[in-house]
């Protein structure tokens, strides 16, 4: 019972008066005076009650007057000492918050917090668990998934964006670089080359600006590199044994904890994108988001999860025009886990010439130019092209085994690879100031999580179009939580595309409150 209860119950026997204690109406107004400076009301209304009292303990009656003078005596008393409590707010200690985020208790985890409490890293760890319990439980007996689930998941959001603040960051500004669209007939040969030729992508004729095709980017570009992005247990493949190799698309047999710790990677890689290029948190999705697997001695076969023991140069825009922002979570560690497979940001040697030569030798190379000038905008338009060995401008078929080729495809570069540890993350601008790659592994295996964000605005009509619109109530957050990504149905594959894209859309709705929808 609060102390404003028991008083009102304490009224209530002595005077013999029923009060049903609320608020007085004018609690509400906003003007009043601070309690302190009221006090001469105050003392009026405490004698008036005293008053009363003594003339009921000297078994006198009350008339009606006198009944309704301390009704109103009573309630200004009430009203003077809940102004005072709320100028005097609850205390509350780290232990009575994590006994309620392990009871998934949170209204309190949410009062503890608004009255600054905080929750460190043994708390949000406890509340993960809560959570994966809370899933388990509503799973094993079919019930809807509970409101405090997402709630909770929001508070753990929160914190891991406060912890990761604190800890070590890396940052490399740079230049934010697109395609030179204004280049003559050698950057046209460049550009069809650099299509075509995965080794020439470092030709490609450039100019400063950032491209973010239909996106609204920062205008700023950056390296930025956390050596603890995540903790041993957060990236642990003992702990969470799917991070090994999931998609979206594939949920059947994945676990509730599995599930919720990818998403809460997810969010943190795109929390701490809004929070270093200085966007909007509502403006930022994920396009796409996997872990992957590298194993030396197989070839690389496309996005998605497939194996390979090495990524070839190349940009991530020009990957995809809706990759803005960029990042990859390792989950194993050089050394210990794989040889090779070191992160390379591939640059300009500021020190060499990079212009590229608009002069042209003899008339048959012009003519070849202006050949594949003509077939670049063909394929702009989508037209079918020829065998690309029919195109390519004197690129002689590389010796895989020579030593030279690699320094020749380098010569000009300046490398500046990045050595994966499991926890830590590179997260960059997707442009072409950016381009990387990653070098052939050449014993065991990598396991890292590459994400790709878009600042591409999903059209008010995409929504509409869906069986379940934008979630409006906790309830409905917590229903596309279950459909979207813990149902553990089996799917064909239309479906899980149908769902895959539907969660991405409203991904910012499942991972914020209500009071962030806008």
């Amino acid at each position: 019972m609060t102390r404003l209860s028991l008083i009102s119950a304490l009224l209530s026997g002595i005077l013999g008066l029923s009060f049903a204690f609320v608020f007085p109406r004018t609690t509400q107004n906003k003007h009043r005076p601070a309690f302190l400076a009221e006090s001469t009301k105050l003392n009026s209304a405490v004698n008036d009650v005293l008053e009363t009292f003594q003339k009921r303990l000297n078994g006198g009656s009350l008339t009606d007057e006198e009944k309704r003078a301390t009704i109103t005596a009573s309630e200004s008393l009430l009203e003077q000492l809940y102004e005072l409590q709320q100028l005097s707010p609850p205390q509350y200690d780290d232990d009575q918050l994590r006994i309620a985020v392990s009871a998934m208790d949170v209204d309190a985890v949410s009062n503890m917090l608004n009255a600054g409490l905080n929750m460190d890293e043994e708390t949000t760890d406890a509340a993960f668990w809560a959570v994966v319990k809370a899933i388990d439980t509503a799973e094993e007996q079919d019930q809807p998934l509970p409101t405090n689930v997402p709630q909770m998941i929001h508070h753990i959001f929160d914190a891991d964006q406060h912890h990761l603040l604190t800890r070590e960051k890396l940052t490399t500004n740079v230049t934010c670089m697109q395609p030179d669209e204004s280049t003559g007939l050698a950057g046209a040969a460049a550009k069809m080359n650099y299509i075509f030729d995965d080794g020439d992508h470092k030709n490609l004729p450039l100019t400063e600006g950032r491209k973010c095709e239909d996106g609204d980017c920062c205008d700023t570009c950056s390296r930025n590199v956390f050596p603890t992005f995540a903790t041993k247990d957060e990236s642990s493949l003992e702990i969470f044994p799917e991070l090994s190799a999931l998609t979206f698309n594939d949920l059947e047999k994945v676990s509730a904890a599995t599930i919720v710790q990818f998403v809460r990677l997810v969010e943190r890689v795109r929390r701490t994108i809004a929070y270093e290029y200085g966007l909007p948190l509502s403006t930022i999705l994920p396009l796409q988001a996997y872990s992957r697997k590298y194993v030396a001695g197989t070839t690389q076969k496309g996005g998605g999860g497939g194996e390979g023991d090495f990524v070839t140069l190349h940009t991530d825009e020009a990957t995809h025009s809706g990759y803005h922002y960029s990042s990859v979570l390792y989950l194993s560690t050089q050394g210990e886990d794989f040889e090779g497979g070191s992160f390379i940001f591939n640059d300009p040697d500021p020190d060499e010439d990079q212009i590229v030569d608009e002069t042209v030798g003899t008339e048959e190379e012009e003519e070849d130019l202006e050949r594949v000038a003509a077939m670049l905008e063909a394929w702009k338009r989508g037209e079918e092209l020829p065998e690309s060995d029919e195109i390519m401008l004197g690129v002689e078929e590389p010796d895989e085994d020579s030593s030279w080729q690699e320094d020749i495809r380098n010569a000009g570069r300046l490398l500046k690879p990045f050595v994966p540890t499991k926890g830590a993350a590179v997260i960059f601008s997707s442009g072409w100031e950016n381009m990387h790659e990653v070098e052939k592994i050449t014993a065991g295996v990598r396991y890292a999580v590459p994400c790709f964000f878009t600042t591409c605005k999903v059209e008010e009509g995409h929504y509409k179009q869906m069986n379940v619109g934008k979630p409006k109530t906790d309830e409905c957050i917590a229903d596309d939580w279950l459909h979207l990504l813990l149902a553990h149905r089996k799917e064909e594959p239309m479906e899980s595309v149908g769902r895959v894209k539907e969660l991405l859309m409203k991904w910012h709705y499942l991972c914020t409150p209500l009071s962030e929808h806008y």
